[in-house]
């Protein structure tokens, strides 16, 4: 013979209990997936952003500045880059559409890979301004290239 624990009554809980289980319950969840997708932010989801723009035409003709550019945007570790800074052509007539994105300034908040600029290029095609590739800029760190939450 096993010993089996039967209860004597099963308490039934509360309406109010099973409410308040229930919105436990969903927070938890929105927590969990919260954090699941903020995993996608960062130099992974950069990335995506940057390649999704290869095969589209380039809108901008002008160098030119983004209008906070050196501006804090995210509290105090993050500098708004400068804009499109340049235009050069490669040795094959390209265009090469050189920008700076941004700034991660070293704070205790950021991790130390990720400090520096944001230094990106297109190469644009010169008759049709369709974005052939893109790539790192000299000078910058690939790795403060990023996407927020």
């Amino acid at each position: 013979m096993t010993d089996v624990y039967e209860p004597d009554a099963i308490i039934p809980m509360s309406d109010a209990k099973v409410g308040v289980q229930l919105v436990l319950r969903f927070m938890a969840v929105s927590v969990g997936l919260f954090l699941l997708c903020s995993c996608a932010v960062g130099y992974e989801d950069y990335l995506k952003f940057k390649n999704s723009r290869v095969g589209e035409i380039m809108p901008y003709k002008e160098p030119f500045s983004f209008s906070d550019a050196g501006k804090l945007i995210r509290a105090d570790y993050v500098k708004v880059g400068q804009g499109l800074t340049h235009i050069t052509k490669d040795e094959k007539g390209n265009l090469i559409y050189h920008f700076s994105d941004q700034e991660i300034l070293e704070n205790t908040r950021t991790e130390k890979e990720w400090v520096g600029k944001c230094l990106t290029y297109y190469v644009v095609d010169p008759e049709t301004y369709i974005i052939k590739s893109w790539g790192f800029d000299k000078g910058g760190n690939p790795l403060s290239c990023r996407t927020w939450p």
